[in-house]
């Protein structure tokens, strides 16, 4: 008796503790984890709370709450680090040298005297390594805030949008400044409002995803309808305005649909129909705010990017990256090994001081270095996630608090993922890992995307 006391007595600490290092690495992600995924300091304090946090969820009850995850989920969950530690296994010679792709480096082998010796799949072992480490942050989010029950995950939101807050308020410091002031990455896109991101665009989705839960957020907690439809209102404007000063195209186009699918699922799915001024009257709003915003030299600018999207450097990026599907087809070159593979192809006239260090298409990217199986994984990933929206979707499934905003949210980074590469951040990659486990969550109550007029069905949405 005493011991069922004792094992239960640390089970609570476990997960007490679990439950402030989670909040610990999720706000020191957000604040330290902006920039380029490095041997840094940065990236060495965020893995150290994650092996933490690993081990107080272990014995806060992980296992259970794990095997309460979907099937196809948890597959997805071991394929994505078997993909870069098959990589790592020494190959024989024999094996090694018939993958695509591996005659320049066969050569170089021969070159040094290593020629018939075993060699992993991965051109890069040290980097593709780094890609396996990385991972745990992330995934020791999710664990977390799977484990723990849904007031922890909401405190989790309530931190992330503190820290949006703040990076709003940063980020205007920035702007005024000019970049002069705050620039914690010396960032190529200092004098824009970056917040505590190097790159615009990875700043501006996070702004997108916070305007989405934000809007959650007022549907959740205020009282009545028509005041949670105003204070909606005003962030919905606010929201766009600040993300029009980080000048991204993408996170202005992602935060309009993610304003406009949140705010569908919360006031216009039901009351749409019964008052239907209410959509019109919040279109006409928006069209008079951002005429006024027009006048603005910083609206100017991000808007005016939009008529270069024929010049962006990304199409030739892509376009230049495409051989090295075929060339490395169908195992990859190995996780982390874009830039040396890159390098190896490109064209002498399109050289320039700075290197390509991405593909600026994380799909592009993934079947690059991981082929075959990095489609496999990343595709159990998808339909794991496609089948529970579905089944949200179509009532067979109850929303668990939160769970259209993290809906939304999944979808908004996906999208963003083929123009950019958020997730190979720390700072979007715990947050997508936090929402991943808000989505999969158990629901408290049923709740029912339909509102009815004068009150709302389902307290925990």
């Amino acid at each position: 008796m005493a011991t069922g006391h004792g094992a239960a007595g640390r089970q609570i600490l476990a997960s007490r503790v679990t439950e402030i290092l989670l909040y610990l690495l999720l706000l020191s992600a957000l604040l330290l984890g902006g920039g380029h995924i490095g041997a840094n300091a940065r990236i060495f304090l965020l893995c150290l709370i994650g092996s933490l946090l690993v081990a107080t969820t272990v014995v806060a009850g992980a296992g259970p709450a794990l095997a309460r995850l979907p099937l196809l989920l948890r597959i997805a969950l071991i394929l994505v680090p078997l993909v870069p530690l098959a990589q790592l296994i020494p190959l024989p010679p024999a094996v090694w040298s018939a993958l695509p792709g591996r005659d320049t480096p066969a050569s170089v082998f021969e070159l040094v005297g290593a020629a018939g010796q075993w060699h992993p799949l991965t051109l890069t072992p040290r980097n593709t390594l780094f890609a396996l480490l990385i991972l745990l942050p992330p995934y020791a989010a999710f664990i977390a805030a799977t484990t723990l029950d849904a007031r922890s995950r909401t405190r989790c939101i309530f931190i992330f949008l503190a820290v949006a807050a703040l990076s709003v308020a940063v980020g205007i410091v920035q702007v005024a400044t000019r970049g002069a002031v705050l620039d914690f990455f010396a960032s190529g896109h200092r004098g824009n409002l970056i917040g505590f991101f190097a790159n615009r665009n990875h700043q501006g989705l996070m702004l997108a995803v916070a305007a989405c839960f934000s809007i959650a957020v007022i549907h959740r907690y205020v009282r009545p309808w028509q005041a949670a439809a105003s204070w909606s209102a005003i962030l919905a404007v606010t929201f766009l305005a600040v993300v029009v000063g980080t000048t991204s195209r993408a996170a202005l186009g992602l935060t309009v649909v993610s304003l406009a699918l949140i705010s569908y699922v919360h006031f216009f799915s039901g009351l749409g129909r019964r008052r239907p001024w209410l959509p019109i009257g919040l279109v006409v709003a928006t069209i008079v705010v951002v005429y006024f915003l027009s006048y603005s030299s910083v609206v100017d600018q991000a808007l005016a990017r939009f008529n270069d999207v024929k010049d962006d450097g990304r199409w030739e990026i892509w376009q230049a990256s495409w051989p090295l599907v075929t060339q490395y087809f169908p195992w990859g070159s190995g996780m982390g090994s874009f830039v040396p593979s890159y390098a190896a192809i490109e064209q002498i006239d399109s050289l320039r001081p700075s290197y390509i260090n991405r593909a600026h298409n994380e799909y592009l990217e993934i079947l690059i270095e991981a082929g075959i199986p990095g489609l496999i994984a990343l595709g159990t990933f998808v339909l794991a996630i496609g089948v529970r929206a579905v089944a949200m979707l179509t009532g067979r499934r109850a929303l668990p608090p939160f769970g259209a905003a993290a809906m939304i949210s999944l979808l908004v980074i996906g999208a963003h993922s083929v123009v950019d590469y958020p997730l190979r951040t720390q700072a979007i990659a715990v947050l997508f890992a936090v929402i991943l486990a808000v989505f999969f969550a158990d629901p408290v109550e049923k709740v029912r995307l339909r509102t009815r007029a004068g009150r709302h069905e389902g307290a925990d949405q």
